[in-house]
């Protein structure tokens, strides 16, 4: 991995924890809006049953919350973990070529899912996620049909000087 790869890899992650921390602060506002654990503390839902008090709210539902209202630092947060987990694969099955498409294909296609799921959001900031999740699986497509492409001009280079 170039020195450069490792500087970016090392400002993602710095940004990660960093919005990592802003979001869950952010997110903490649900503990005073009793009305909105309905809505937004799914997951202590999922595995406790119905909210009925602050305590029973669990971290991953401040995520949730600040991703509905305040976006921002979960965006950014998503972006750098993507940024990270791209950076890894690159490094990690740069020899794999065949690993790294089918990886990559699964990225896009998970991300492509969780677009769709929150596709019709009645908030902003999860309007806003299913779109960067969007964008985010067509360039990883994208990516992926540029590297094969890339390939295919080289072989096809090497028949042409060949002959």
């Amino acid at each position: 991995m170039k020195f450069k790869h490792i500087i970016f890899l090392i400002v993602a992650f710095f940004v990660f924890i960093f919005s990592t921390f802003a979001s869950w602060y952010e997110g903490g506002q649900l503990r005073d809006i009793s009305w909105e654990w309905k809505y937004s503390a799914v997951f202590s839902t999922w595995l406790n049953g119905p909210v009925e008090d602050a305590s029973d709210i669990l971290v991953i539902d401040h995520f949730v919350y600040a991703a509905k209202f305040e976006p921002l630092f979960p965006l950014l947060m998503a972006t750098s973990f993507l940024f990270i987990i791209f950076q890894l694969s690159d490094w990690l099955l740069r020899n794999r070529k065949t690993t790294h498409i089918i990886f990559l294909s699964l990225m896009a296609v998970g991300l492509l899912l969780m677009s769709a799921m929150l596709l019709n959001s009645p908030t902003i900031g999860l309007t806003l996620f299913s779109g960067f999740f969007g964008l985010s699986g067509l360039l990883t497509l994208l990516l992926i049909l540029y590297r094969n492409n890339q390939k295919w001009l080289r072989r096809t280079a090497e028949v042409q000087n060949k002959g």
